[in-house]
């Protein structure tokens, strides 16, 4: 079967966000730490601060509520604003993909998998 593949990305003068990001605060969601959204995902804790700060310096907004360890270690959240970017990306994502879906159908028709 052949179908389009589309990655989002969304640029400045560098890439600021896309769905490595996005993936990246959804494991933050979930683990409430960069450290253990990092290793499931298989990235280096350093980039994935990387990919962190570049987005929030660009974007001009936090995505992230940081507290500091002690005893009861750091835990991370991810704030309102990041919250908001994960869903309306994931949104223009599937919008992206069901207009490349449509549009690699008109245009190879002979691709197209009969249901």
């Amino acid at each position: 079967m052949f179908y389009p593949v589309v990655k989002v990305q969304v640029y400045k003068n560098e890439l600021v966000f896309g769905p490595g990001l996005v993936t990246l605060l959804e494991g933050i969601v979930q683990t409430e730490s960069v450290k253990e959204a990092c290793a499931q995902m298989g990235m280096s804790y350093s980039k994935g601060w990387k990919i962190l700060n570049r987005a929030e310096g660009e974007l001009g907004y936090e995505l992230l509520t940081r507290r500091h360890g002690g005893k009861t270690g750091g835990k991370c959240s991810v704030t309102q604003e990041g919250i908001s970017l994960i869903a309306r990306y994931k949104k223009m994502e599937e919008e992206v993909r069901n207009s490349a879906r449509e549009s690699f159908e008109k245009y190879f028709p002979e691709y197209r998998e009969e249901l």
